[in-house]
């Protein structure tokens, strides 16, 4: 048997013999269980945190990968918290222990930023999180079941459950925010973000017949700049159509907007009849609302930041239903004949409320000139057919 000062001083040779650290993954990932942490614990405290760095040696990482799995088959805790210690962010001086990451889930997040942008070393990331996210939970209906309490019910444990969940995707969420940084290397972004939605897609459906996870996602919203991303990578999402008139009717214009811009990706993807429905009786009537939000009805638009965000949507509604287009775009000019028009504010562009308004007619005429494509090029297509 190899000594652990041996393969330590191995491991530290990453760079100038990359093939004897291959080889001491392979036997490492071979031994008798009953040998095999504390030789796991120096490969993966000495290489994972390194095989997010650009510059190691990919043969490495896959190597590693291949040992961590065979690791997480024969001791699963301690591989998980060996992962956690060494991922951890340098500002955490304490380490992990299982207890710990068992009772707090998110604090896995508190890790090095670059997990989330390496192809490699994310998918592993992500199998410890979903396995201590299970272990948390049946941790804590364990608890309840056996230190009964009159005052805390299954209902209560549920929302405990659904809240840990529903915050843990709104941090998976948040690390498929493009940076700057991803400017350099859109197709590690793409990967990445389809490698979280899956693990998100994969929550959605855990047992939850009535997708109340993804319920509770949606009402507290998340970065509309995602909603392209995660309808096209989360197949599960076109479920959440079924609570888009109740995300419209709540109060908060913010949640509106992000109900209406959701449906609209929703539709452009599932172009069904009764999603049109629901664009005809719930989303168009909607956008008028945010508007012409005064009380008694008037002609005047109301210009906001919601609107500005919330019409180009209606791209992706006409795309969808391109006869249907002309309905969106009777609301177009209806909203622009509420705003004054541009010619008033020549030389008093400088005013911010102006601003916004001028902003609103470019967003209105660009998306009009969308809206109207797609509704000329569906006659158009229609006239050739016939």
């Amino acid at each position: 048997m190899i000594q652990s000062y041996h393969i330590e001083s191995i491991l530290s040779q990453r760079r100038e013999n990359p093939s004897k650290v291959i080889s001491v993954l392979s036997y490492v990932e071979n031994m008798e269980n009953v040998n095999v942490s504390p030789y796991a614990k120096l490969c993966i405290s000495h290489l994972l945190k390194p095989c997010l760095g650009t510059d190691m040696d990919q043969d490495i990482t896959e190597a590693l990968v291949s040992t961590w799995e065979s690791l997480n088959l024969i001791i699963p805790h301690e591989v998980w918290v060996m992962t956690a210690n060494a991922l951890r962010d340098e500002s955490i001086k304490m380490e992990y222990s299982f207890d710990t990451i068992i009772s707090d889930p998110l604090s896995l997040f508190k890790c090095d930023r670059r997990v989330f942008r390496s192809e490699t070393i994310l998918p592993v990331w992500l199998h410890y999180l979903g396995c201590v996210r299970i272990c948390s939970k049946h941790r804590i209906w364990k608890r309840f079941h056996t230190h009964r309490n009159a005052q805390i019910n299954t209902r209560n444990v549920n929302a405990l459950v659904n809240g840990q969940d529903s915050a843990m995707v709104q941090l998976l969420l948040e690390a498929c925010i493009p940076t700057e940084a991803d400017k350099e290397s859109p197709d590690t972004l793409k990967i990445v973000q389809r490698l979280i939605c899956q693990f998100v897609h994969g929550l959605f459906i855990d047992g939850d017949r009535d997708m109340l996870l993804a319920k509770i996602l949606h009402f507290q919203t998340y970065s509309i700049e995602l909603l392209p991303v995660v309808v096209e990578f989360i197949p599960s999402l076109f479920a959440v159509f079924n609570f888009i008139p109740e995300l419209l009717r709540q109060p908060q214009p913010d949640k509106q907007v992000f109900g209406i811009l959701l449906a609209c990706h929703l539709c452009e993807k599932y172009p069904l009849e009764n999603y049109l429905r629901t664009a005809e009786n719930h989303i168009l009537p909607r956008l008028l609302k945010i508007a012409f939000p005064s009380v008694p009805p008037s002609s005047v638009c109301a210009p906001s930041e919601y609107l500005v965000q919330v019409i180009p949507g209606f791209v992706h509604l006409a795309k969808a239903y391109p006869h249907f287009g002309s309905k969106i775009l009777q609301v177009f000019d209806e909203i622009a004949r509420g705003l004054p028009p541009p010619q008033e504010f020549v030389g008093q562009e400088g005013n911010s409320k102006i601003i916004l308004v001028l902003r609103l007619h470019q967003v209105l005429n660009s998306s009009r000139e969308s809206v109207q494509y797609e509704v000329d090029h569906s006659i158009k297509v229609e006239e050739e057919d016939d």
